[in-house]
């Protein structure tokens, strides 16, 4: 039998929102250990909504996310490294 439960979109104001604080948490801690266990534990999403999160509104992996802030911080470059989340994304697809 097939389940009919939807499961929840990953796009969402309060995904948007949590995801937001994730990334300015990882660009403030960028020099301490990020790994999976950090970012589950900080967000309360699991691995896997992690990655479709930073694919969806990042358009690259949580890992790849926090070597570009790494790099970004060691070449002490001042570009914005968290641009508008939605930047990507219609208002009336929210």
């Amino acid at each position: 039998m097939r389940s009919t439960t939807k499961k929840r979109s990953p796009l969402s104001a309060s995904n948007a929102k949590k995801l937001g604080e994730l990334c300015a948490w990882i660009t403030e801690d960028c020099e301490q250990i990020l790994g999976w266990t950090q970012l589950t534990n900080k967000s309360g999403f699991s691995k896997e909504q992690l990655i479709d999160l930073f694919q969806l509104y990042k358009q690259v992996t949580p890992m790849a996310f926090i070597r570009q802030v790494r790099l970004q911080r060691k070449n002490n470059l001042t570009i914005n490294v968290q641009p508008e989340l939605f930047d990507n994304i219609k208002n009336n697809d929210l």
